[in-house]
């Protein structure tokens, strides 16, 4: 099983050790709409989990995105 960091460093390009919660699309170059979907479908699949729509679209920072797969976790 691939963890939430290694999912963040194949669709984004960011290399582990600068992972941080608090970055956003605005500080990562490849986080674009098409990616974010990619992402998001990746984390769906790899956690077996579903969000929400609310929930991918107020998800700002990865941060935001690490709790909701903490929160939705089976």
């Amino acid at each position: 099983m691939k963890t939430f960091n290694q999912i963040v460093e194949e669709l984004f390009g960011v290399k582990e050790e600068n992972i941080k919660d608090e970055l956003s699309s605005k500080d990562i170059p490849n986080w674009d709409s098409m990616n974010y979907l990619l992402f998001i479908a990746e984390l769906e699949k790899e956690f077996s989990m579903s969000f929400s729509m609310d929930e991918v679209m107020n998800a700002q920072t990865l941060g935001d995105l690490r709790v909701l797969v903490e929160k939705n976790k089976k």
